[in-house]
């Protein structure tokens, strides 16, 4: 296999590959955002570059949150999206129905609200990622990090030679949001998902010439599959069915006990009344009792 981690930059072709991996997954993840909000969203094709962890600066976003999504099958590594503070008090006072000048600092309520969002977002872009690289993909859930120090956003990265890939979109969400944000991913993630683009995790690359002794020896021929064997034939022999009388005896009917063992295979139902859609501060505040009236009855 082909060492991932031998340069410290991005090739053209590798950084061409990581700009269209990205736009269909971030792709998918603002078409996720996208329902939750009932909201237009769309984002601009990405930019990306390598730099050095040291000089990274993100301070045209500050104050900025992170958020950091761990890949635990498929592939390995992490990113990390930064998003403007003032786009997410945007986003979640919308979602709760708030005024957005009233929101100054963001409560439990309103951090489970962008960890959901953000679940439902990168789970969006992780399926897309999958059905790219022909693998599946399962990811950690989003974890919100404290980002007002740029030194706690590159203590994060441990990446051999001190290098990250920046991919930069612009976002628009209609009549809420027109902004910024950046994903940063380790330079050997983006080695190994633009390899993967390329097939080379398939690849079986040809040994080196073994050298023994004095001697040079070439590698031994891969030993070539045996024939399969031959192929008996089947003779096949037509079915006679047996002629029915009127006077045939009836066929035995099924035991009980057989039936008493269907009987006892616990079944679990579900019964849709309906369907209706309601803000999250409204089902936060949902008790025992409440009415809900339904937006529309189920098989409309």
């Amino acid at each position: 296999m082909t060492n991932l981690t031998n340069q410290t930059f991005l090739s053209e072709m590798e950084t061409d590959i990581i700009g269209e991996v990205m736009n269909i997954s971030m792709g998918a993840a603002a078409t996720a955002m996208s329902t939750i909000l009932d909201k237009k969203v769309s984002i601009t094709t990405p930019r990306v570059e390598t730099t050095k962890i040291e000089n990274y600066s993100y301070s045209h976003l500050e104050p900025v949150l992170g958020v950091l999504i761990k890949y635990i099958e498929g592939i390995g590594g992490f990113n990390m999206l930064l998003l403007r503070v003032e786009d997410f008090k945007r986003i979640l006072s919308h979602l709760l129905s708030m005024d957005y000048s009233e929101m100054e600092e963001f409560d439990e309520i309103g951090m489970s609200a962008i960890c959901e969002i953000m679940n439902q977002m990168m789970g969006s872009a992780a399926s897309a990622l999958a059905s790219f690289l022909g693998v599946k993909v399962n990811i950690s859930p989003p974890e919100v990090i404290d980002t007002v120090d740029s030194s706690k956003v590159r203590e994060q990265f441990t990446d051999e030679g001190g290098y990250i890939v920046s991919i930069r979109f612009d976002i628009n969400i209609d009549g809420l949001v027109s902004s910024e944000f950046v994903s940063i991913m380790e330079l050997h993630l983006a080695k190994e998902i633009s390899a993967m683009s390329l097939g080379e995790n398939q690849v079986i690359h040809e040994q080196e010439p073994i050298v023994k002794g004095e001697g040079y020896m070439v590698n031994d021929p891969v030993p070539t599959a045996p024939e399969p064997a031959p192929k008996q034939q089947v003779q096949a022999v037509p079915f006679t069915y047996p002629e029915l009388t009127p006077n045939s005896p009836p066929e035995p009917k099924q035991s009980e006990g057989n039936l008493d063992l269907i009987m006892s295979v616990p079944v679990q139902i579900t019964v849709e009344l309906g369907k209706t859609k309601r803000k999250i501060k409204d089902i936060a505040e949902f008790a025992p009792g409440n009415i809900v009236e339904l937006d529309r009855q189920a098989g409309d």
